[in-house]
């Protein structure tokens, strides 16, 4: 899988879903940010079973989640 092309692909949905859900155009580009390199450090663990856009979603909506509680 090559993982530009997901990055080429999937950005800006992620961008805009984050900044949907979050207080400012910063925090989701921050977030979004954040959801690729955790996505890319965990790439090996994708097992192909959902779609990968649903998985950089939940990537993205737990990371999220997670900034908001700090």
């Amino acid at each position: 899988m090559d993982f530009e092309s997901v990055y080429q692909r999937y950005f800006k949905d992620i961008f805009l879903f984050l900044r949907s859900i979050s207080a400012s155009e910063d925090l989701a580009e921050e977030i979004t940010q954040e959801t690729f390199t955790k996505a890319l450090k965990a790439i090996d663990t994708f097992d192909g079973r959902k779609d990968i856009r649903a998985w950089l979603f939940t990537i993205a909506r737990n990371t999220y989640y997670t900034h908001c509680k700090r």
